[in-house]
């Protein structure tokens, strides 16, 4: 993701991405459960929560425009 955005903001330079291991997402990415997180579990209007809404909102951005199969289903939260 972090290559991604500075390759969008900065088409003109090359970028060259280097992995320690023998595979891309080795590690906590590859491992993921592939939920989308709206920010929910967060305080209205904290850091954590608005990155997490950017970055929902940057995600499905991304698979719409690039044909990534997703499912936005919602979710029901019982209090």
């Amino acid at each position: 993701a972090t290559l991604y955005q500075l390759q969008t903001r900065h088409p003109e330079k090359k970028i060259l991405l280097l992995e320690k291991e023998e595979r891309l997402a080795a590690h906590q990415t590859g491992h993921n459960s592939g939920v989308i997180h709206s920010g929910l579990y967060y305080k209205p209007g904290s850091k954590k929560a608005i990155n997490c809404v950017r970055g929902r909102r940057a995600l499905v951005k991304f698979a719409q425009e690039h044909n990534v199969a997703h499912e936005v289903c919602g979710k029901v939260v019982v209090a």
